[in-house]
């Protein structure tokens, strides 16, 4: 446990401005941090967090302003030198090495040395790689390698390697975007644990919900600036929102709309199985409902859900679409039928990067915009089409030919939405629609999928986030390693039974 000062800061930041070519990242902002406190930092994407955080890291240098930790004015020129002042970053994207065992990559460049500092002393780097892990009370050989690890253990790596550099400040960048529930009840058993060694840590992440849970206080930037800095204690998530985005936020899950067991069954599923993942699964879609399925990794949730799409072959199980027994072999199969899907991996396999924004909402309908046997597309047509998609859903860009990289998340999910629309689907799967994505958008994803609802179309939602399965859907089914293990109403659902039901508990 580390002796505290009095003033009890450990960082303090003032008047940091960071300017790129025609942008102004960050402009006058204040941050400090205290010792043994987790201090969250929240915003919408573009708001300068990423920024903040690299100047911590010394990937940037600040146009002006002054740094102080533990009262000292420090100023990084390269990542080495924050390091060295005890500062550890641990991004989204882990910085592991896969091909090296957990102690090698704890100590990589560190690495204790032997016989007259020519060979590694590898007896001693994994003792003191195993101290690392104990400090965090987490069992993992440390011979072995990066690359059998899951996402969960490479985090915990990452704090590992962080707390060997004697950490005093831990930046931790999404932690939990990639976790399960159970992973992430233990990242914070090991939070606490840091707090009691007095170590800081900067929490950033788009899940409201952690920051209230974890945080001492909460400091919200947007375009740059800060907005200010609450206690946790002394705010709330309406609070938040309203400074993350600028105005008030009304309908957050886009109002609510209670679905009758009388109105008419859509989809049907009755004793569905997949391979090793689902068992015996049945259950009805209605016309106009969102129907949210719950569970941890492993819970089948997936798999079921693409084979419904066609993407997965089932073992076993029938299908009723309005009512009539159906086939889906292929995905085109559920297109015809009027299924709609939407992947979980927006990067991976959503949006088309070398593309524009008006290319990757009409593709799906490209063909019947062509003429001359499709060698040319009907322009105007197309934009027309656009045009009235993206104002429907409220897409942000500026130009049609504006590449979809650029774009934000939220507005990317939009465009892969819209592309799904098009397809004149009755029925549409969302898998994690407002993963990574900010409060903004998720506000605005929310007010298209109950505007979607309210029109008839039939909606199943796949999220690893409880509030949105309580506040947004109408029934939520909780699959526990492959089949149903509770089904819950609107009015009798609340977090912590789904968080039992995902575990294989109920909860009366």
């Amino acid at each position: 446990m580390r002796e505290i000062p009095e003033n009890n800061t450990l960082l303090s930041m003032t008047g940091i401005t960071k300017i790129f070519p025609g942008v102004i990242a960050l402009k006058d902002v204040d941050f400090e941090t205290k010792y043994g406190e987790v201090h969250a930092l929240v915003g919408e994407n573009g708001a300068g967090k990423s920024t903040l955080i690299k100047i911590l890291s010394g990937l940037y240098r600040p146009d002006s302003g002054d740094i102080l930790l533990e009262g000292r004015k420090v100023f990084f020129a390269n990542t080495h030198q924050s390091q060295q002042n005890n500062i550890a970053v641990i991004y989204q994207e882990f910085n592991l090495v896969p091909e090296l065992s957990v102690a090698e990559n704890i100590f990589i460049g560190r690495e204790p040395k032997t016989f007259g500092k020519i060979f590694i002393n590898w007896k001693k780097m994994n003792a003191n790689a195993k101290e690392m892990l104990d400090r965090l009370d987490i069992e993992l050989d440390c011979k072995r390698f990066v690359s059998d690890l899951s996402v969960a253990e490479r985090q915990m790596v990452e704090i590992a390697k962080a707390l060997s550099l004697d950490a005093k400040l831990i930046i931790m960048d999404e932690p939990t975007a990639t976790l399960t529930e159970k992973e992430v009840v233990k990242l914070f058993e090991i939070i606490a644990e840091l707090k009691k060694q007095g170590v800081s840590i900067i929490y950033i992440s788009h899940r409201l919900e952690e920051a209230f849970k974890l945080s001492e206080r909460i400091t919200v930037l947007r375009d740059g600036k800060k907005i200010g800095t609450k206690l946790t204690t002394q705010t709330s998530q309406d609070e938040i929102v309203s400074m993350m985005v600028g105005k008030v936020v009304k309908d957050y899950f886009g109002g609510s709309k209670s679905v009758s067991a009388e109105r008419e069954v859509l989809l049907e599923i009755k004793n569905y199985s997949i391979a090793d993942h689902v068992y015996n699964v049945g259950f009805k879609l209605h016309k106009g409902e969102i129907l949210g399925f719950a569970g941890v990794l492993g819970s089948g949730i997936h798999s079921l859900l693409r084979s419904i799409y066609g993407a997965t072959p089932k073992t076993k199980g029938e299908i009723f679409f309005e009512g009539s027994p159906v086939e889906i072999n292929s995905t085109k199969d559920a297109i015809k039928l009027g299924i709609g899907f939407v992947t979980e991996d927006r990067k991976g396999e959503g949006i088309l990067y070398d593309m524009s924004v008006l290319q990757n909402l009409t593709i799906i309908v490209i063909k019947s915009l062509t003429f001359l046997k499709g060698l040319f597309v009907k322009a105007k047509k197309e934009k027309e089409v656009f045009n009235s998609m993206s104002n429907s859903l409220d897409i942000k860009f500026a130009n049609l030919n504006q590449r979809i990289i650029f774009l934000s998340g939220g507005n990317q999910q939009k465009v892969i939405i819209g592309r799904t629309l098009l397809s004149n689907c009755k029925v549409l799967i969302l898998l994690e629609p407002t993963r990574g994505i900010d409060v903004g958008a998720k506000a605005e994803i929310h007010r298209i999928m109950r505007e979607l609802a309210n029109k008839g179309i039939s909606i199943i939602l796949s999220s690893s986030e409880l509030p949105e399965l309580v506040n947004l859907t109408d029934r939520c089914i909780a699959l526990y390693k492959g089949k149903i293990n509770a089904e819950f109403t609107r009015e009798t659902m609340d977090e912590e039974k789904l968080v039992a039901a995902q575990i294989g508990q109920v909860k009366k």
